[in-house]
């Protein structure tokens, strides 16, 4: 049997009760120490002073994947103690060398895969946070995006759970530095400097290899490490509850013999409550001492009780019901329900309906069925921009049953739905694309809205997974049933409806705004006509008039730009200077003084921000000037002409959280502003009757992208903006401004034909063997010098040729290696190498990727 072999190495009178029995009562892996912090929260330090004991004769085993950063896709083995309830998808303290580290369960067997294992140390949960599902869906996350298993399944973890174990180094009893490299030499140093740093800040500073050389450092003894258990950040929350302790005529008895008025007041207010007030409102009301007195007397008495923080407690929604729908709706809504009623999996569905043909009521009506059948239901959509209206029509219909997770919440709201979702009090998720992973039970139906957009992508942390085909796997797991809705669906899953791999459902004509459903008119303006002709302003005389047009009426106007600022850059006019962001390769982009806050230069990528002024630093002439323009500049120029008309904008400058979102959709619904300006925003899913202008500033924005799908998202986002004008009782009008109107992707968009762009961009993928008809893998290294990372991608590049050649792989593309665009981002040289064939991660295999590297399978951007 395991024995838990106990082992007593000075614990001091500062250990908690709850860490005596995790370091020592039943199992010592080392010493902990009481800790101050800079907020004054005791903290414990794990020191490791011994080895874990190895056991051998374990009646159970658990396959644990282990939090280690670049730890293979695999398990560890570890032994169950007896009388330890583990089960697969526990969340486990495990010893790991001589750490302990997190882990989950992802298999229970009677026979170790190992000769000798180490026991798990406890359960971080009661109850397993990971469903079978969840576990299988982890383990292809982990394959198909060369992630390590841990952090595959980190996104189905409850919120706060990553903040529980941090690493620190502190000066080790190794003082003498004489004859380490100036890189080892300047780490001790910054430590020393500091006293302590926590292990991935400094491995930061060093870049690439900077993990491997703290690493020799503390081997040497010149920095010792030790682990650090936070409580976590986000818990439950609680509140006191005052609960009378006696029956409510006596309290009334009572209350009439109190000595203070307060008093028996506070007796008779309580004498009428049947489940307890909030301390702090009884306080509030009645004073403490009133209270309080009562408390010790045993009259009242405290309960602690869980106090959900709700995201949508300051909504009011009023009830809706179904709508009669048209005959595609109708037949859309049949074919659909007919998979849900299915009891085996069924091709997933790609709803091609034009803007406003009424995609939601779909969404809505397959969504009740799939509640009437007891299944859940999970509803993605691109942006926490587009939450309030998706909220809105989802929640008048199904109120009290809906859970928002996205990242706008508050830590404690998204722990609260989190786990509100975990516990089955909510049969339906609405969210961002991290919503795919909610722990919904007994998923019948997954909608992905908007499902050509990038967004639904993770390009900048493992794993770097793509929600729509992580909604794929999941619905053939589950066996549910996969809807992805989109006026201008994404080219690959297109051809996929195409080929017969997913079903297609066409919604052909619009159901609201102007008679006959009519679709918005688009009238195309040629800048450089407009050049030719004298006219020099950012509003084409086009524009301008029906500007003049829409104001003068009731009607509202949509401009977009899909740049922020005042201004893209600004260059000296005597000497050419444009001045650039010293950590990136890129720009400044000039933001003029706005509600107190001086004019500034910002840099898009790494947010750093300058001060703005007009001396050259090159030749010292005051001749800087912006140049460019962005949707700030759009607004002054809205405000110079129509200065009664009211302008809003709306980009990540002034909207970082779904509530900012939220009160700028509403002024712009309900206000007196006439004018919305703003980026992507204000293109995606906005249902916004009164808009009878779309003007579009520049289309030629997303062609300049040096990437293959700039055509696809050039015309998808033309298009979803000309659909938010005409959904009223008015035919709308978009006036599209371009120096490139001859570009196939502009023209398509301005007839809203996306079976002639499809036509166009499938045969120029096919002739450049671009996806769909290949698989691309992008492999990025960085580093802070610049030469090391160019070093390194050529040596990579060189290793992939070798190993084609030996494999027989021929067939898989080696493009580059090439810099990354830009090159240099917050500080660091950035090269990549991409692979493209039908097999490229084949290919992948032959080789052991060198620590440093980022796999992106499926990359959004190739540049």
């Amino acid at each position: 049997m395991c024995v838990w072999v106990p082992i007593f190495m000075g614990m001091t009178d500062e250990v908690s009760r709850d860490d005596r029995i995790f370091a020592g009562e039943n199992l010592c892996f080392g010493l902990w120490i009481g800790m101050p912090t800079r907020r004054g929260v005791i903290r414990h330090a794990l020191i490791p002073t011994t080895e874990f004991p190895r056991y051998a004769d374990c009646h159970m085993f658990a396959e644990v994947a282990v939090d280690v950063p670049g730890s293979s896709r695999g398990t560890f083995s570890y032994g169950i103690p007896d009388g330890m309830d583990v089960r697969e998808g526990h969340a486990v303290w495990v010893p790991f060398g001589p750490r302990v580290r997190r882990g989950l369960v992802f298999a229970i067997s009677d026979v170790s895969q190992v000769e000798t294992v180490r026991p798990i140390a406890r359960l971080l949960n009661e109850t397993p946070l990971l469903a079978p599902h969840q576990i299988e869906l982890a383990m292809w996350v982990a394959e198909y995006y060369r992630s390590n298993l841990f952090t595959a399944a980190s996104p189905m973890l409850p919120p706060g759970f990553a903040d529980t174990l941090r690493t620190y180094v502190a000066p080790g009893p190794i003082a003498d530095a004489s004859g380490l490299s100036a890189r080892h030499t300047r780490a001790i140093a910054l430590v020393s400097e500091a006293g302590q740093l926590r292990k991935t800040a400094l491995a930061r500073k060093f870049g690439r290899g900077g993990v491997r050389l703290i690493d020799s450092l503390v081997r040497s003894g010149h920095l010792v490490e030790s682990t650090v258990w936070d409580r976590p950040k986000t818990a439950e929350a609680t509140q006191n509850y005052v609960v009378l302790e006696t029956s409510e005529s006596e309290a009334l008895e009572l209350a009439d013999t109190q000595r203070s008025k307060v008093r028996g007041d506070l007796l008779r207010f309580m004498a009428e409550s049947e489940d307890g007030y909030p301390r702090p409102e009884l306080t509030g009301r009645f004073g403490q001492s009133a209270v309080s007195g009562l408390i010790k007397s045993g009259l009242f008495s405290l309960e602690k009780r869980r106090v959900e923080r709700d995201p949508l407690s300051h909504y009011q929604f009023q009830r809706s019901f179904s709508l009669d729908p048209t005959a595609p709706q109708a037949d859309a809504i049949a074919q659909i329900n007919e998979a849900i009623n299915a009891d085996e999996p069924r091709k997933p569905f790609l709803l091609y309906g034009v803007t406003g043909s009424g995609k939601t009521e779909v969404y809505l009506q397959a969504t009740q069925k799939a509640l009437d059948n007891g299944r859940g239901v999970i509803v993605l959509v691109p942006e926490i921009a587009l939450t309030p209206q998706n909220l809105a029509r989802f929640a008048s219909r199904f109120p009290g049953r809906i859970a928002l997770l996205h990242s706008g919440l508050s830590d404690g709201e998204r722990f609260d739905q989190w786990w509100g979702v975990h516990r089955g009090e909510y049969e339906i998720v609405l969210g961002s694309r991290g919503a795919i992973f909610a722990p919904v039970r007994d998923l019948g139906l997954i909608i992905i809205d908007e499902e050509h957009e990038w967004t639904y992508k993770q390009s900048d942390a493992s794993p770097r997974y793509d929600s729509r085909r992580v909604a794929e796997r999941l619905a053939t797991l589950t066996d549910s049933t996969l809807v992805a809705g989109s006026a201008t669906p994404d080219v690959a899953d297109y051809r996929r409806a195409e080929r017969g791999d997913w079903r297609s459902l066409m919604l052909p004509d619009r159901v609201v705004g102007a008679p006959d459903s009519l679709a918005p008119l688009v009238t195309v303006v040629d800048m450089r006509q407009e050049l030719r002709d004298g006219h020099t302003g950012m509003f084409s005389r086009a524009l301008l008039k029906h500007m003049d047009r829409v104001l003068d009426g009731e009607g509202r106007i949509i401009l977009f730009l899909n740049r922020r600022g005042s201004a893209s850059h600004v260059q000296c006019r005597n000497c050419g200077y444009s001045r650039r962001c010293s950590r990136c390769d890129s720009n400044m982009t000039y933001h003029r003084a706005d509600a107190g806050v001086p004019a500034a230069l910002i840099c898009h990528y790494c947010s750093r921000r300058i001060r703005y002024t007009n001396a050259c630093p090159e030749c010292h002439e005051n001749r800087m000037v912006p140049s460019g323009v962005g949707t700030h500049a759009v607004v002054d120029e809205v405000d110079r002409i129509y200065p009664r008309a009211g302008t809003i904008r709306w980009d990540r400058d002034v909207a970082r959280t779904a509530k900012a979102h939220e009160e700028i959709l509403s002024t712009f619904l309900h206000g007196s502003e006439r004018v919305l300006v703003g980026t992507q925003m204000v293109a995606k899913g906005l249902d916004i009757p009164s808009v009878e202008l779309v003007g579009v500033i520049s289309a030629d924005t997303a062609l300049s992208i040096p990437d293959f799908r700039s055509g696809e998202r050039a015309f998808q986002i033309l298009t979803q903006v000309a659909g938010r004008a005409g959904r009223g009782i008015n035919r709308g009008d978009v006036i599209m401004q371009t120096f490139q109107p001859d570009h196939y992707a502009i023209q398509a968009a301005v007839i809203q034909d996306f079976d002639a762009f499809y036509r166009t961009e499938i045969e120029s993928r096919r002739s450049h063997a671009n996806p769909p008809f290949t698989s691309i893998v992008r492999l990025g290294i960085s580093d802070p010098n610049g030469d090391s990372a160019q070093s390194e991608a050529f040596e990579v590049a060189d290793l992939l040729r070798r190993a084609s050649t030996a494999s027989g792989m021929e067939s898989v593309q080696i493009l580059g290696p090439s810099p990354s665009y830009p090159m240099r981002m917050r500080g660091v040289y950035r090269w990549h190498i991409l692979l493209r064939g039908s097999s490229p991660l084949d290919l992948l295999d032959q080789i052991q990727l060198p620590h440093g590297w980022t796999v992106d399978v499926d990359p959004v951007s190739v540049a």
